[in-house]
């Protein structure tokens, strides 16, 4: 038998066994780690052998045990699967569903929507574009929940992109502004950077092609000076793109041919012959057939049909040259394989096109009925892109982002403005032109008219100006009480409002000066109004103090927004105003119940409002009328 001596004494060897096997880190390796994981989250480009070896690294070092670091390692993993090829996008499918499933990544909803919307970004890329979109928006929609900005500037990123190549500009806008807002709140400057990329390219495609190149103009310059040559040569194809939707094809082709010549010169055929596709369009439009025909077959071996994306136009500019050529069979087949292209990633723009060569073709077959059907889709299409762009114009009129902040910050509402009036002016010529074709010998009548035109639009603007809070740009008292009118006569659904205001603001006019008070009020907005959902409404009623309209929200509900935003806006860094300054809000909330007014549940919330201003204030307090 083995004494309590010798028992110990084979205990301590196990232990010590267990622990060569398992090597503790030490605090410098975890430095390193730690320095590897925020360059390669960061999104800079990295050499793929480094990235390699790096992620390699890591693998080797991490373990569950290293929870905090070991779920930051597999969202890295995932988005560094190469997705120019089908086999390693099938591979980061795979590898995103198994972490989905996981237990243990189940444990960190940050992490397991962040590996989500990585699978479903593939699944983009893959052709699967109608399953990526539902996905998007359960990853967008979850984000929101758990109030994860980055997850949300992320997915809103990548959804707007790809709502862009479709064609849904509103959407695309929509999107790719709100994550703009919240990549440079985050101070998050190279994915603000690639977001402003894709917002300039949704520009160019909505008819803006002038104002994409100027923000494609600079985000080359930023690439160029952090040495970033590939992401740099990107905004050059994004040029070529801009100048050929100008009509400048020989300037297309020559910003073109410096992206050509780049990925020539990396070796990365792929890329190249993607510019070739784009080099043989332009040279198409100058009636240079056999440049273009010379193009067309170096890229031919490398763009697949599952890269939909550049094989949808391939096709399509073979059946141009085939038609000029004068084989109208061999144009019908590439024709009907780019239009299962474009069906399966959804472009109508592309599909309008297609549609016109499409009747072509059948004129030059004599076959009228087809020709007809053709050119029929392409006037529906071209319509439907028409209405889209339209949309588009009128939510980038109702946005309050300002996309001039990338360039001067001092100047953003000023800017913003130059911006509403310009799409005004736009319009408004558009509509001049459209008047001066249908009644041009009524020139008394078209000068009245558009006088009658600029008044409307001129009280539209006053009343505009008159709902509005010129400071923080949230509705006014007015007509923030208007809608929680509304709502309140809607006894079918629930409804909860929040008063609030600063504490001891006075003394921050008195110790800062009014300039740094009124700031200070605007930052109060742009706070919460960032928390809100969509159906809520904030607005400014008073000096300092505002007012949350929450529908279909109970009591319960309101009282967690209210708390939350007491505590975030006491814990906001407003040292970039003032070193010593800082800020606190009290709170009022409350439901309606049996109220027999709007008047009187504000009367409640404001008198919550006073009792949290009496308890201490920096809290939120709630009134029912059992309590009254």
């Amino acid at each position: 038998m083995i004494n309590r001596t010798g028992l110990l004494l084979l205990i301590s060897f196990c232990l010590l066994c267990l622990l060569a096997s398992h090597p503790v880190a030490k605090a410098d390796d975890y430095n390193t780690i730690e320095q590897m994981l925020t360059e390669l989250e960061s999104g800079i480009t990295i050499p793929q052998t480094e990235l390699t070896a790096k992620i390699t690294y890591l693998k080797n070092q991490l373990s569950e045990r290293d929870r905090a670091y070991y779920l930051r390692l597999q969202a890295i993993i995932c988005w560094n699967f190469d997705a120019d090829t089908p086999k390693q996008r099938t591979l980061a499918i795979n590898f995103a569903n198994k972490q989905i499933n996981n237990p243990f990544i189940q444990q960190s909803p940050e992490h397991h929507l962040d590996i989500q919307l990585c699978k479903a970004w593939f699944n983009q890329i893959d052709g699967k574009v109608t399953q990526a979109l539902k996905e998007y928006d359960e990853v967008i929609q979850r984000a929101y929940q758990i109030e994860s900005l980055k997850l949300i500037a992320d997915g809103r990123s990548i959804r707007g992109a790809m709502h862009s190549f479709q064609g849904n500009f509103s959407l695309a806008l929509e999107d790719l502004i709100t994550a703009q807002h919240l990549y440079d709140n985050l101070g998050l400057n190279h994915w603000s950077q690639i977001n402003l990329s894709d917002l300039a390219t949704s520009y160019r495609r909505f008819g803006d092609p002038q104002t994409a190149i100027k923000y494609y103009k600079q985000l080359e310059a930023r690439f160029t000076k952090l040495n970033d040559i590939d992401a740099a040569t990107a905004m050059i194809t994004e040029m070529a793109i801009a100048y050929e939707e100008l009509g400048e094809y020989n300037k297309a082709i020559e910003y073109y041919q410096k992206s050509y010549d780049h990925w020539q010169k990396q070796g990365d055929t792929f890329s190249a012959s993607a510019i070739a596709v784009n080099i043989s369009g332009s040279l198409i439009k100058l009636n240079r057939i056999s440049e273009a025909r010379e193009y067309l077959s170096q890229a031919s071996p490398h763009i697949s049909s599952k890269d939909e994306a550049f094989y949808s136009f391939m096709k399509l500019f073979e059946a141009e040259i085939s038609l000029i050529d004068e084989n109208p069979s061999e144009a019908l087949d590439a024709l009907l394989e780019a239009k299962s292209a474009f069906n399966r990633v959804k472009n109508k723009r592309g599909l309008a096109q297609l549609s016109q060569i499409e009747s072509q073709v059948y004129t030059s077959l004599g076959d009228w009925p087809k020709a007809f059907q053709a050119l029929e889709r392409y006037v529906q299409l071209h319509n439907e892109l028409d209405a889209k762009m339209q949309s588009n114009r009128t939510t980038e009129m109702r946005t309050r982002f300002n996309t001039e902040q990338i360039e001067t910050e001092n100047k953003q509402l000023i800017e913003l403005q130059k911006a509403r009036e310009l799409e005004l002016h736009i319009l408004e010529q558009n509509r001049y032109l459209q008047l001066a074709v249908i009644i041009l010998a009524v020139i008394v009548i078209l000068f009245i008219s558009l006088f009658a035109i600029k008044q409307v639009q001129k009280s539209k603007l006053l009343a505009v100006l008159a709902l509005t809070d010129h400071l923080t740009k949230l509705p006014n008292r007015r007509q923030t009480y208007s809608e929680a009118e509304k709502h309140f006569s809607d006894n079918n659904s629930k409804l909860s409002l929040i008063l609030f205001d600063a504490d001891h603001f006075k003394k921050i006019n008195d110790n800062f000066g009014h300039e740094i008070g009124d700031k200070v009020l605007f930052e109060l907005a742009n706070i919460s109004n960032l928390m809100m959902r969509k159906t809520d409404l904030v607005g400014r009623v008073g000096g300092e103090e505002f007012l949350i309209i929450l529908p279909d929200t109970t009591l319960e509900q309101a009282i967690k927004i209210a708390n939350r935003l007491v505590e975030s806006i006491a814990k906001t860094d407003l040292s970039h105003l003032s070193p010593t300054l800082s800020i606190s809000v009290s709170a009022g909330v409350a439901e309606k119940e049996q109220d027999a007014s709007f008047s009187e549940l504000l009367n409640r919330a404001d008198t919550a409002l006073y009792e949290a201003k009496t308890n201490g204030r920096n809290r939120a307090v709630f009134n029912t009328q059992q309590t009254d």
